[in-house]
């Protein structure tokens, strides 16, 4: 009685073991955004909801994500200076570039990491009032 029960103890610790390890492996492989996203310049591809882009707001400005969190928004000579974070557990950029320019006010937000690439970063806004997408490319 006791070797039926013992070979399923043992088999069933065995599957637990590669469930948690395939599991963490999961967790650790997902990619951050700061290596990518600090390295060069940076200007949006895609910024609106469903119903309606809005990329021409931001025809002529590009951005410059710091390690340290700083973040700058120049376009023709004038930078505005902000800031950014990511939070790696809750796979989200927060963006904030202050109020004085309203087209750079609708960045700030947290948005969410849908999906990073080399050249390009996919990000969905946390939907309130009404959820929108962020795509931005490297120059």
């Amino acid at each position: 009685m006791t070797k039926p029960f013992l070979l399923f103890a043992i088999k069933s610790s065995v599957i637990l073991y590669f469930a948690a390890c395939t599991s963490i492996d999961t967790l650790t492989a997902d990619k951050s955004a700061t290596p990518v996203i600090t390295k060069g310049t940076w200007k949006v591809d895609v910024y609106g909801d469903a119903n309606k882009e809005k990329i021409n707001d931001f025809a002529g400005y590009n951005f410059v994500f710091g390690a340290t969190g700083d973040l700058k928004a120049i376009k023709n000579g004038v930078e505005i200076k902000g800031n950014w974070s990511e939070d790696n557990i809750s796979k989200r950029i927060t963006i904030n570039l202050g109020k004085t320019d309203p087209i750079l006010a609708k960045l700030n937000d947290y948005w969410n990491i849908r999906d990073i690439a080399n050249l390009q970063i996919d990000l969905q806004s946390s939907g309130s009032p009404v959820t929108e997408s962020l795509k931005i490319t490297a120059l």
